[in-house]
């Protein structure tokens, strides 16, 4: 990945000429994407986008166009925040000077968001944000699609928006190659420049503040704890090829591994906690793991939602894990904690991939814990004074 840039180069300078030539003293930012849905890949990239801001356009009024507003304001108080369906997102459309999509997987099958429907013209991730930005270029703003993701297209439709306002946009940016060739494949002939996701860029929070929670909970700082602890995070899938009571079952398996043969700690880690709908709530997968547990003393379950800063603190306190959702494996990446990886979607393979960590790479059709020990003995073997008889060699 040391070749890949973190952000397209000269962007920031031509934002900052392009505000001066027109003597904007306050330019009014938008970000538009699915934040405040208790996310932590969406609000890690939502974070690093408003550093971004800050530090190169300072006079900036940001306004964020999202689905939790009142969860954006509560982490940044000083950054107006609507919802889509909204006047005030119309609004802030309206009266955008640069308009930004800003990153995650925008296009794609598996989101809950996209597509499935034909005729969903509002829905939200899938058709939405295309005709925004556009109405945002229309009336004069920069817009730039930003770190973006499109590993697949839902439907024709969502070609075809894709394909018009791509064209027209000041900048197009993508997260991976496949997302490249996807759009220069529906006909997006443009400067397509590929960037690293932002949440590469994330710094962890103070280390005090993981510690905290984890003691809250039951468990031992790192350096402080006898036995090792393994995070964990499955997720549903929407996907009528995958069994998701078949996933909770082999996952409670993997558990009942970890625990009666490495004789590890496990904390479940819900990446997605989000309030109504349940194929992204990991919080709820958590729970049903736990319940097949019945009161596995070793095993937990984080129930709290934390800022992404706070959850890499988190991760970095683990000491193998097992993930499956994309930004947890960025973060932990970021960290340098051993992974194993499930892929449900191609952005988290293409990941993975760029990383050149490819043996640690599952697709989740082939989940199962067989597979999943078959790796954790290969990858990381077992300490012999981690073994029931302590014997070695």
């Amino acid at each position: 990945m040391k070749d890949i840039p973190h952000d397209v180069p000269g962007l920031w300078e031509d934002y900052a000429s392009y505000v001066r030539d027109r003597g904007i003293a306050a330019p009014r930012v938008v970000i538009h994407g699915g934040y405040g849905k208790r996310n932590m890949g969406d609000d890690a990239i939502l974070h690093v986008l408003i550093e971004r801001v800050r530090k190169h356009l300072p006079t900036a009024r940001i306004t964020v166009l999202c689905h939790g507003p009142e969860n954006v304001r509560a982490w940044y108080p000083d950054v107006a925040a609507c919802h889509f369906m909204s006047l005030t997102a119309l609004k802030a459309i309206v009266k955008s000077h640069i308009y930004i999509i800003g990153g995650g997987g925008i296009i794609n099958r598996i989101n809950t968001y996209s597509g499935r429907r034909f005729l969903k013209i509002l829905d939200m991730k899938g058709k939405f944000l295309f005709m925004a930005a556009w109405a945002a270029k229309l009336l004069g703003a920069r817009t730039h699609f930003y770190a973006i993701g499109a590993t697949s297209f839902p439907d024709a439709y969502v070609r075809l928006l894709a394909r018009w306002v791509l064209r027209r946009a000041d900048c197009v940016s993508v997260r991976d190659p496949l997302s490249g060739k996807n759009l220069r494949d529906i006909g997006v002939n443009r400067a397509i420049v590929q960037v690293l996701d932002p949440a590469l860029s994330l710094e962890p929070a103070p280390t005090g503040e993981a510690v905290e929670i984890l003691e809250a909970i039951g468990l031992s700082a790192k350096e402080s704890r006898d036995r090792p602890l393994v995070g964990i995070n499955i997720r549903y899938v929407r996907d009528p090829e995958i069994d998701n009571e078949h996933s909770i079952a082999e996952t409670v398996r993997v558990v009942q591994y970890l625990v009666e043969q490495r004789h590890c700690d496990v904390l479940f880690l819900p990446i997605s906690q989000h309030p109504s709908q349940h194929f992204e709530d990991d919080l709820d997968f958590g729970r049903q793991v736990s319940a097949r547990l019945r009161d596995c003393g070793s095993f937990f379950v984080l129930e709290t939602y934390h800022h992404p800063r706070v959850m890499m603190a988190i991760l970095e306190q683990m000491d193998c894990l097992i993930l499956m959702r994309l930004h947890a494996v960025i973060l932990a990446s970021v960290m340098n904690i051993p992974v194993i990886v499930a892929s449900y979607d191609n952005k988290v393979s293409e990941f993975v991939t760029l990383t050149r960590n490819e043996e640690a790479l599952l697709d989740i059709k082939n989940y199962s814990a067989d597979a999943v020990i078959r790796l954790m003995k290969n990858r990381f073997p077992q300490p012999a004074e981690c073994r029931p008889d302590g014997a070695r060699g």
